[in-house]
């Protein structure tokens, strides 16, 4: 009987099912690493086969197909969709499935590789600031009232953690640097790096950005909260653009369903301003 099981995960025999099906719609025939093969492999894909195109054990691999739980590493999840010929979505499904994430190699893609909706939706923006940032807070795409905004967005290699926690002007530009943005900002990058643990950009980053810093570095180690993301976060900022005059904002997060890697983050001001320079 099909179910989700414990955290939300489809349960073993919904998965077993789905390996047997995408299992028998190959035709073992067709796979060149089979050939010569004694015996010679008829048209059905076996679990041997499987195992013999993945490098493990036929055993390890009924377990997989079995439902049942054990270590099963991303790379053999990977050979697997391989070997089973696997869309993008289906192995979406193996990878929630067994181990409840992601696969890799999803956060590989190009940066600049948008979605044409998510590129126009950006672009169409010009109420308010907005851009898209990778998972390392890399600034991927800005639309033209984000550059107004904050100009060091246009700049090769920009990078949001490394502009408000080490750059001095960040420092002028948000008000109460200490408790309405670093706080907040080393409380998500404490998520970040434990959610991510074999990212290594990431790791630079916090690396980096307590080497580099005092203060974060006294904060890091004083406090222990953690903050998955600002959406719906209220701060003040005094920026050039509008004549250094104090304003009231808040961010809003979305996540592109077609790019699950990135976030898309808009900000609004409070208190009926127009969002024109004064």
């Amino acid at each position: 009987m099909e179910g989700i099981g414990p955290h939300g995960r489809v349960d073993g025999e919904s998965i077993s099912r789905l390996l047997r099906a995408w299992r028998s719609r190959v035709d073992a025939r067709t796979i060149p690493e089979l050939r010569g093969t004694s015996p010679r492999p008829g048209r059905r894909l076996s679990q041997a086969h499987v195992a013999r195109l993945t490098g493990v054990s036929e055993g390890w691999y009924r377990a997989l197909e079995a439902g049942r739980r054990q270590d099963f590493s991303e790379s053999f999840l990977l050979r697997v969709a391989g070997a089973l010929r696997l869309s993008e979505a289906e192995t979406l499904t193996l990878f929630l499935a067994v181990c409840g994430r992601r696969p890799p190699g999803e956060l590989s893609r190009d940066r600049k590789d948008l979605p044409h909706g998510v590129a126009a939706l950006l672009e169409q923006q010009v109420s308010y600031p907005a851009y898209l940032s990778d998972v390392a807070w890399n600034i991927v795409a800005a639309n033209s009232l984000m550059g107004e905004w904050f100009p060091w967005t246009r700049r090769p290699g920009a990078n949001l953690m490394r502009w408000a926690l080490l750059d001095p002007e960040a420092r002028e530009q948000m008000l109460d640097w200490e408790n309405s943005c670093a706080r907040a900002y080393l409380a998500m990058l404490r998520v970040a790096a434990n959610s991510d643990p074999d990212n290594a950009e990431l790791h630079t980053l916090v690396r980096d950005i307590l080497d580099a810093d005092a203060d974060c570095r006294r904060i890091w180690s004083a406090e222990h909260d953690v903050v998955e993301h600002r959406d719906g976060h209220v701060f003040g900022l005094r920026l050039p653009y509008h004549g250094n005059a104090e304003i009231r904002v808040t961010t809003h997060v979305l996540l592109p369903i077609q790019r699950p890697d990135l976030r898309f983050v808009f900000i609004t001001p409070l208190d009926g301003w127009s969002g024109q320079p004064g």
